[in-house]
């Protein structure tokens, strides 16, 4: 069990407080113990305390940090703000041994001393490197697979990378790893980066602030299911803001739910024990096409196997080897395999790509992971015929099957080569075993 001082900020503990809630359920059932230091104050926040002078910002950081080296305990904060504070004075505090010395000075006046011993975690940080997406995955009971997640990563979870060195800060991915862990989709964008522009409420620009929002959400909610984020100024842009927006009757709606909110989900914790319902913008479609996709996979799951028919669409190596597909450029296998994992079964029933495999172990002969397209096309033709889907041909060639045995029947041409008469089919006995093996199937 790994244990740390809780940081949590002004912010979550004032106005989200259904955020706390999840990151303590969260930490729980993952085995890490937080403890809440007294004491504590605002981080604090550079826009608001650098503006009064460095000093204050540095002996205000030094004072937080301080009290949890006393407490033995390096500080987990599920707040950018909060992590890229503490980040960026321990840099300075650690780089100028002379303004080290000064801030401490002030600290002795009330019995304590930053001795740069503590270390700062981002819950990101934590959950990507010390508790590990593999090990997230194992405790996953109800996957958010088929979602489509925007992450939202914030300024300050990744900059300034002089101070912060968790992640590449213009292209991070640790982020986007936990979600995938989790079973959803993170899709790329091209706002992904993009300030939220929460600051700029402080200093009359609200207008502003909510113009930065409104970029992202417009892109988003042409993509993704919905979007996480794992800071509360940017929650409270997205998510506040967006109310707003709706509010003045824009168009606009993207459910926002915060990192540990969504690993919540999938460990099978409910949104109402999370507080999920204390969102501004209503998360009721993000949850709701969640349950369906969770309901479709369930009865996908019952006739393919879903982790090797995921493997097998991300895999794709051997698509290009189908024979089929170099005279028909209109069929794609792994298209196929993608639309199910997307939810589209019926449409692909009703196509004509599922008969287009024509059965030849091309794919099987050259799967690295020796499972084969040629199985799941296999599975596809039998739901289709249960649901009386099939071309002339197919149903031609069944309905002959059952009534003789035989495929074809024999012709004058053998006669005429002298050739013995076939032994007698034996079609009777073959529908029998049919019809039982049909009535055992049913009950």
């Amino acid at each position: 069990m790994s244990h740390y001082a809780m940081f949590l900020g002004c912010t979550i503990p004032a106005r989200f407080p259904f955020m706390e809630k999840s990151i303590r359920m969260v930490l729980s059932e993952l085995d890490i113990h937080t403890i809440d230091l007294e004491g504590t104050t605002c981080c604090p926040t550079k826009s608001i305390a650098n503006v009064i002078g460095n000093k204050t910002w540095y002996v205000t950081g030094a004072r937080n940090l301080a009290l949890a080296e006393a407490a033995g305990l390096n500080i987990l904060t599920p707040c950018n703000g909060c992590f890229s504070s503490f980040k960026a004075v321990i840099t300075d505090l650690n780089m100028d041994l002379n303004l080290r010395d000064s801030v401490n000075r002030e600290l002795g006046r009330v019995g304590l001393e930053y001795t740069g011993k503590v270390k700062v975690k981002h819950i990101v940080q934590v959950l990507h490197d010390d508790v590990t997406a593999a090990e997230i995955k194992k405790r996953v009971v109800k996957p958010l697979t088929g979602m489509k997640v925007a992450v939202h990563y914030g300024c300050h979870m990744v900059r300034p990378s002089s101070a912060i060195h968790f992640d590449d800060p213009n292209r991070p991915s640790k982020f986007d790893v936990l979600v995938e862990a989790i079973g959803a989709q993170s899709v790329d964008y091209s706002t992904k980066m993009m300030c939220c522009g929460n600051d700029l409420n402080s200093v009359g620009e609200s207008d502003a602030a909510i113009a930065m929002s409104r970029e992202k959400l417009l892109e988003t909610q042409q993509i993704a299911d919905g979007m996480t984020t794992a800071c509360p100024a940017c929650f409270n842009q997205y998510d506040s803001k967006q109310y707003l927006m709706q509010k003045s009757g824009e168009h606009i709606d993207m459910p926002i739910i915060y990192l540990t909110e969504l690993l919540g989900l999938s460990f099978g914790f409910s949104p109402e024990e999370m507080g999920m319902k204390m969102h501004r913008v209503d998360t009721t479609q993000f949850l709701e096409k969640w349950e369906q996709r969770t309901a479709y996979l369930e009865e996908v799951r019952n006739n393919f196997d879903l982790d090797m028919l995921d493997r097998c669409y991300q895999c794709g190596a051997c698509m290009d080897d189908c024979p089929v597909v170099k005279v028909n450029p209109d069929f794609n296998p792994n298209r196929v395999i993608g639309d199910i994992l997307a939810g589209k079964m019926e449409e692909v029933l009703n196509g004509p790509d599922v008969w287009r495999c024509v059965s030849c172990y091309t794919c099987f002969e050259l799967c690295p992971q020796r499972f084969g397209m040629n199985k799941v096309f296999e599975n596809l033709k039998q739901l289709a015929y249960q649901m009386n889907i099939m071309p002339e041909g197919v149903d031609g060639g069944i309905k002959m099957l059952l009534e003789t045995g035989r495929l074809g029947e024999p012709t004058a041409m053998r006669k005429k080569l002298k050739l013995p008469d076939l032994p007698k089919s034996g079609s009777k006995d073959l529908r029998i075993l049919l019809k039982l093996d049909e009535e055992s199937e049913s009950q």
